[in-house]
């Protein structure tokens, strides 16, 4: 087996976790079963938090119901210098105790959450393509990510595709954002994807690793995000094992959803 060149990568600062009571401050329907929720830490500044990164809201014990305290991961939506408080988009799960919370819950609500958290961080410097990933609210860190591409001037040098799948029209959201991209930085491609298509849909049908598979993808110089359900994540990083891209050259990054 030939030796496997390991990616050096700058590592980022660590920011220390913190339990914060909070407040939810906004709330916004996305797609008709995802929610945009944003919520601020009540007594104290918004803390330092790197694009990628999550926060995992807090769910008390209920001996009535025979409930254990829990913890719950939503990836964060914004940039660190866009909002003043934690912005998540997050689709709803039937019966799901967090979703199920999160339905109903008015603004002013009170909440708990611990942030910021993850490793899930863009991986510099970075190489001259970038891909990124993802299934349903998988998209989330990466519009973080671009965010941040696009504050330091990297989108402008990077060949970057994101490419976004879910089942149906109605489940895609933020799309007018990465098409506005897409049009003002020419090195940015967009590929949303729908594995239910509709009729009158013009765009790329299918999974997303099925596109992959049939990219010609620039293995020797390439970084390779994925976020979303497991499965997908777990499909892909077996792909670019065969398209001669090993996860130990620590190029390939993922980021595995619950299913």
């Amino acid at each position: 087996m030939s030796d496997v060149v390991r990616f050096e990568f700058e590592k980022p600062e660590r920011f220390k976790a913190v339990e914060y009571d909070a407040r939810v401050v906004r709330r916004e329907w996305v797609t008709p079963d995802t929610l945009e929720i944003g919520f601020e830490p009540v007594g104290a500044s918004m803390f330092d938090f790197h694009p990628g990164q999550y926060v995992s809201v807090v769910l008390d014990a209920d001996e009535g119901a025979g409930l254990k305290r829990e913890l719950r991961p939503y990836s964060m939506w914004n940039h660190p210098e866009e909002f003043q408080y934690v912005v998540t988009v997050a689709k709803m799960v039937d019966g799901g105790r967090c979703t199920s919370w999160m339905r109903d819950v008015p603004v002013g609500a009170p909440l708990k959450f611990v942030g910021p958290l993850g490793g899930f961080v863009l991986r510099r410097p970075l190489h001259p393509h970038i891909y990124f990933v993802a299934t349903g609210t998988g998209v989330v860190p990466f519009r973080a990510m671009l965010k941040d591409m696009r504050a330091s001037g990297e989108l402008r040098r990077v060949k970057t595709t994101l490419l976004f799948g879910v089942r149906t029209q109605d489940d895609l959201f933020s799309v007018d954002e990465f098409e506005r991209y897409a049009r003002d930085f020419p090195d940015f491609t967009f590929v949303p994807t729908l594995s239910r298509a509709k009729p009158g849909w013009a765009g790329a049908t299918g999974r997303v690793t099925a596109h992959l598979a049939e990219w010609d993808l620039p293995v020797d110089d390439m970084q390779i995000y994925f976020c979303g359900n497991g499965r997908m994540v777990t499909d892909g990083v077996e792909l670019m094992k065969q398209k001669g891209l090993n996860p130990r050259t620590r190029r390939v990054i993922v980021e595995k959803y619950f299913d």
